[in-house]
Order: C-alpha cells, then sequence, then structure tokens
C-alpha cells in the first residue's frame, strides 16, 4: 500500500536547506522513489520560494544558489492540491486554534486525504492532532 502524506513548508525547506531535520527529510523525499506520495497544497511552492528570497535578503544566500534550489523544488515529484474547496474548513481551523490560515490549510488537506501530516511546527501540530489530524514526526525517516 502506498503511503500518503500532507508535508508543510518546513519539512520541504528542511529538505532544501541544511537545517536540524535535513537528513531526515532526504529520507522521506527518497520514499518518493518507493511509492510514497507526499501532497501539498498549490500554495506551498510560493512558501518555499519565499523562504527562499529571505534566504538571500537577510542570511547572505546568493541569487544563483537560491534559484539552483528552486529548481531544486520544482523537480520534486510532490502532488499538488487546489484548496479553494478547503478555505472554510482552514479558516475554521484557524480560528479554532489561533493558528494561521496557511498552516490550517495543512490541516484541512490532511482532513481531507485522510492521511499523515508531516511538519516541524509545534504548534500546527498541536492544533492538527486537537483537529484529529496524525501527526507522523519527520524523525521517523532515518
Amino acid at each position: 500500500m502506498k503511503a500518503i502524506y500532507v508535508v508543510d513548508t518546513s519539512v520541504v525547506m528542511q529538505y532544501l536547506l541544511t537545517e536540524t531535520y535535513t537528513s531526515h527529510a532526504i529520507v522521506l523525499v527518497q520514499q518518493l522513489q518507493q511509492g510514497a506520495q507526499l501532497c501539498i497544497p498549490e500554495f506551498c511552492l510560493l512558501e518555499c520560494a519565499n523562504v527562499l528570497w529571505k534566504q538571500v535578503r537577510f542570511q547572505g544566500m546568493s541569487q544563483t544558489e537560491a534559484s539552483l534550489l528552486l529548481v531544486e523544488l520544482l523537480a520534486l515529484p510532490l502532488e499538488i492540491m487546489p484548496v479553494g474547496n478547503l478555505l472554510q474548513r482552514a479558516l475554521l481551523i484557524g480560528l479554532d486554534h489561533q493558528l494561521a490560515v496557511y498552516d490550517s490549510f495543512y490541516i484541512a488537506l490532511a482532513a481531507r486525504l485522510s492521511c499523515p501530516l508531516i511538519t516541524v511546527d509545534q504548534r500546527q501540530a498541536q492544533a492538527a492532532t486537537a483537529s484529529n489530524v496524525v501527526i507522523k514526526p519527520i524523525t521517523d525517516f532515518v
């Protein structure tokens, strides 16, 4: 049976940048070759591009490196999901848990797909658990 997960921007960026959980994110992405499916809401790509912009603007990353990482991001076989049908649910999750609607979309998508959410954002993980969405720790991927 194929494993399906929703991953948020924090997880995608763990893969692209050298971060605390990068080694786990690499193993997670390698599971795509074994049939796993990683789903993201369509705006996740925008969030990732914004993180790269911040890396250039504030952290000294070169524009060339940011461009190469963006190409790498776009090459990942992520399942990009539309978000229009999740607006109401994401808003309610955000209001119920004092969580940004952007973060709530990942929870709403995982609920819609009946699959676990992988995040390194603790507030988002707590809201997901309270919303009956299973959290799969990124540290499970070794």
